[in-house]
């Protein structure tokens, strides 16, 4: 039997298939485009099936040829791209997921973690956002997820799946290149690491909830291996830093490693007003805790940072770094 992780060649796929294959998992990584950089050390251990989310037949099919018997459900057009184009965004995200879950219906598969989003939160929010919080998006992105955390609660009352999501805030770690409100986190650490001057996008005050991306894998792992009797909220937030710290907050503790580093402050306007209607600043993960007992590695920058630089110095070809990276001592 194998597990399956679509998006597995991504930004948190490539990390949680690590993982597994170090529980000693056999692995299939299903990707529209895949990218072996980022699976450099178990490329050998893992089958990597390309395909589209968006075709029905090579969903159905990597689930039925594999012997599946749990689904890590993590592919998805992304915020900033599914802005760009909705109908695209809809076909993977949308109908992607309804595919998946019709595929583990079909063939027999336990178990499936979804990964969703606090995209998911937006109009009428306050500064703490629970598992209880009405989820009113206002991205194409944030309304495919509630969607699809809704369709696989109506599968899992109606036809006894056992779907389980996962929500993440903004997932940082070395690497990211999609655009994002909340990337100025990864890129700040990633120009000092590399000696490289980095001028911000927002302000000195802007924060937003983010998690690391060792602990976003943590978490959806965590999730898929919790007993069935204690998954009772079924979709979940989870938290990673906290509190949720600023961008002068950040660079402050990358100072404490690199004294040298420069940031420079130029907003750009259009982020600027997401941050000042953005009110979220703690992002309650209790009912993970209670039932599951889930909490966070890299509760803070400091932990959070010194890893980050650590992993770049150690794995450049799996980031896409070609410049030397500083050691932390």
């Amino acid at each position: 039997m194998a597990k399956l992780i679509t998006g597995g060649t991504g930004f948190i796929g490539a990390e949680l298939a690590r993982a597994l294959v170090r529980q000693g998992e056999r692995v299939v990584v299903f990707d529209i485009a895949p990218n072996y950089a980022r699976l450099d050390d178990i490329e050998n251990q893992v089958k990597v099936v390309q395909g589209n989310l968006a075709n029905w037949h090579e969903v159905l099919n990597v689930v039925k040829e594999n012997d599946i018997e749990g689904i890590y459900h993590l592919g998805s057009m992304l915020s900033v791209p599914s802005e760009a184009n909705p109908w695209a965004s809809f076909q993977a995200n949308v109908c992607g997921t309804m595919y998946v879950l019709e595929a583990a219906r079909l063939f027999g598969v336990k178990t499936i973690v979804f990964s969703s989003s606090i995209t998911t939160y937006a109009l009428g929010v306050t500064e703490v956002v629970n598992d209880e919080t009405i989820q009113c998006p206002t991205t194409m992105y944030g309304c495919g997820k509630v969607y699809c955390e809704l369709l696989g609660r109506f599968y899992r009352r109606k036809f006894g799946l056992d779907f389980r999501s996962v929500r993440c805030p903004s997932v940082i770690g070395p690497g990211v290149k999609t655009p994002g409100v909340a990337q100025f986190y990864s890129w700040m650490i990633e120009h000092a690491a590399q000696g490289k001057a980095y001028e911000c996008y927002v302000t000195e005050e802007a924060k937003m909830p983010i998690i690391y991306i060792k602990d976003a894998v943590k978490s959806t792992n965590m999730l898929y291996q919790a007993p069935k009797e204690q998954i009772n909220t079924v979709n979940y937030n989870v938290a990673g830093v906290n509190p949720t710290l600023s961008a002068k907050e950040l660079e402050l503790a990358i100072k404490k490693y690199i004294p040298e580093v420069q940031v420079t402050y130029k907003p750009d306007p259009e982020v600027t007003e997401f941050y000042r209607t953005f009110r979220v600043q703690v992002f309650d993960d209790s009912k993970a805790r209670e039932e599951w007992g889930w909490t966070a590695s890299y509760p803070d920058f400091d932990k959070l940072v010194v890893d980050f630089i650590e992993e770049m110095h150690s794995h450049p070809k799996r980031y896409g770094i070609s410049n030397k990276v500083f050691m932390v001592r």
